[in-house]
């Protein structure tokens, strides 16, 4: 063999899977075979780490066909994204419908916050590649369906502590869209740790959310001249920290 002679592939190099390839014709179903590898090689290896060659590899194609459905990885990353927020929207209309009762404003918050919670727990690779990252990556302007959930779960939390507030269930000195951000804030970090920490001595999952969303609802109530509620009051707050 000559100096010039092609050497063989070495243990590093992408090679394409013949296994994996479509005869002609069937190309209508790659785009959903690309990102089901590209979520698996994210999970797997990494955000960070995996290469449009590696998801390439593992479907079977070329790179340059890869680029043919999606240019870039980012582009997956959307395409992931956007799946699990139409589900997430869809939980939280079956929660919280327009024909529900409204007499019970609290109950409807309970209901939000239990299914947001709820789904992304028994959704935790969705979370993971979306929200679990070294860097987030901000949403794209227009109107996507990530804008419209993540909007549409404000707005429903922001309305429903606002019909509380008037009927005396609520603290009426709070603006509804911060109660609503610190709602949202308070439900998505114990989401975040019980995934992050799994081998914490969790309680069960039904369990869980109850308590988490008890505590919420708990500082959200002004009724009463005592109990949890009142110690939440800046001013408590504040000769607490002096103490």
């Amino acid at each position: 063999m000559t100096k010039n002679a092609m050497q063989p592939l070495s243990r590093r190099e992408y090679v394409i899977s013949l296994d994996h390839r479509k005869a002609r014709g069937a190309g209508c179903e790659r785009p959903a075979e690309i990102l089901k590898a590209a979520r698996e090689l994210f999970l797997t290896q990494g955000v960070e780490t995996v290469t449009t060659r590696q998801i390439a590899a593992r479907v079977g194609i070329s790179q340059t066909a890869l680029y043919v459905y999606f240019s870039s990885k980012e582009e997956m990353l959307d395409a992931l994204a956007e799946e699990a927020w139409i589900g997430l929207a869809q939980a939280l209309a079956m929660a919280d419908p327009e024909n529900a009762d409204s007499s019970d404003p609290v109950a409807r918050l309970r209901a939000i916050l239990s299914a947001y919670m709820h789904f992304w727990l028994r959704r935790p690779d969705d979370y993971r590649i979306i929200f679990m990252r070294k860097s987030l990556r901000p949403c794209p302007g227009g109107d996507d369906n990530r804008f419209a959930a993540r909007n549409g779960l404000i707005e429903r939390l922001a309305k429903r502590f606002e019909e509380a507030a008037k009927a005396g269930l609520a603290r009426d000195t709070w603006r509804p869209d911060a109660a609503a951000l610190a709602m949202w804030a308070a439900v998505s970090g114990p989401v975040a740790l019980r995934l992050a920490f799994p081998d914490l001595h969790w309680p069960p999952e039904d369990e869980h959310v109850k308590a988490t969303i008890d505590m919420i609802i708990q500082g959200c109530d002004d009724r009463g001249p005592s109990g949890a509620a009142k110690a939440l009051e800046p001013a408590a707050e504040g000769v607490a920290l002096l103490k």
